[in-house]
């Protein structure tokens, strides 16, 4: 896959969704090396259920007045271990809001058995040194693979310090499972004020992440945030993925103009909202807020790696090359 950000115009999301990207929990029953204690230390109590669903309702009545579709993507920690999680995806799944979650697939096959006609879309991450048992998270795939509402993923994090192992595992799981597989670079800042680069691998592995894909699940069902419609200067289009972007490093957007905010938000386990997850501008309000103020218009990109799928999929316009595209359209008629 080639991607060229110095000629692209402009990433859309095609989907009419309000992407609400939820931190629900800092609690996780793992405790991965490359992500930070401020996601698996359980250090932040998690909203009370009543305050969550009071929430949810005024997104849910706000998407309706903008004629769009309110979709929820909750990961945390690991957001299955939330004691009234099930209760609330019954609730927004009846309200007709579609559902993602990012997951590490430890919960029990019977819970994932219950709760899956929720689920619209599931990530499973792969953690070579914290999982406890291979064939149990192939079992939980397996669910999700046969269930005809459900579009899976599953993200390998490729460790550089046992890349081959997980690399074994990926082309188990490309046999038996039909979903996406992404074999996913680390890096350092994850999950405590911002990206600061990549973990370092070598040109082989860094092929191995960029060539390797899973396999069709012949699936009819939506799309909302994973691929964008990339418009580029010579007028041409492609539809390419969020990974498409991350995985050839061509997620530096700075300069551009972001509208994170006006068509997204995320939450932290705080209970802030933020336009993304790189944080700035700082919060645009709080959960706990009578009533929620969203931006209306767009903010100049100042982060230098947007490394969040949910960040990277909201609208973006290159607007610096498009206006020095215009000026050198004017130059020449006038000549």
């Amino acid at each position: 896959m080639i991607v060229n950000s110095n000629n692209i115009l402009s990433l859309t999301s095609p989907s009419r969704v309000m992407s609400i990207n939820w931190a629900l929990m800092n609690n996780c029953n793992y405790k991965c090396k490359y992500c930070h204690s401020d996601l698996n230390s359980g250090s932040i109590k998690s909203p009370e259920y009543n305050i969550v669903v009071a929430f949810v309702k005024k997104i849910i009545k706000q998407c309706q007045q903008l004629n769009l579709t309110p979709y929820f993507e909750f990961g945390g920690g690991e957001v299955t271990l939330l004691r009234y999680f099930s209760e609330l995806i019954e609730l927004i799944h009846k309200n007709d809001g579609l559902i993602s979650i990012i997951s590490n697939g430890s919960k029990s096959l019977d819970w994932w058995k219950a709760n899956t006609p929720y689920l619209g879309g599931v990530s499973l991450s792969y953690h070579v040194n914290d999982i406890k048992d291979n064939n149990h998270f192939i079992d939980v795939a397996k669910i999700l693979d046969q269930s005809k509402n459900t579009r899976l993923h599953i993200n390998v994090m490729m460790d550089p310090e046992r890349f081959s192992d997980c690399l074994f595992f990926a082309k188990q799981l490309k046999k038996e499972i039909r979903c996406s597989i992404a074999l996913q670079p680390l890096y350092e800042g994850f999950g405590h004020g911002g990206i600061t680069k990549k973990y370092i691998y070598t040109q082989e592995q860094e092929k191995e992440m960029q060539t390797f894909r899973g396999r069709a699940d012949n699936k009819n069902l939506p799309e909302p945030r994973a691929y964008l419609d990339v418009e580029y200067l010579d007028g041409s289009k492609k539809t390419l993925s969020t990974f498409d972007l991350l995985i050839t490093n061509n997620v530096n957007f700075i300069g551009w103009d972001c509208y994170a905010g006006i068509e997204s938000m995320v939450i932290t386990f705080s209970g802030e909202i933020y336009r993304a997850w790189c944080m700035q501008d700082g919060p645009i309000g709080s959960i706990y807020d009578e009533i929620i103020t969203l931006p209306t218009t767009s903010t100049r990109c100042r982060t230098r790696i947007c490394q969040c799928g949910a960040d990277i999929s909201a609208k973006k316009v290159n607007t610096t090359l498009l206006k020095h595209y215009q000026n050198s359209i004017e130059t020449k008629y006038i000549e």
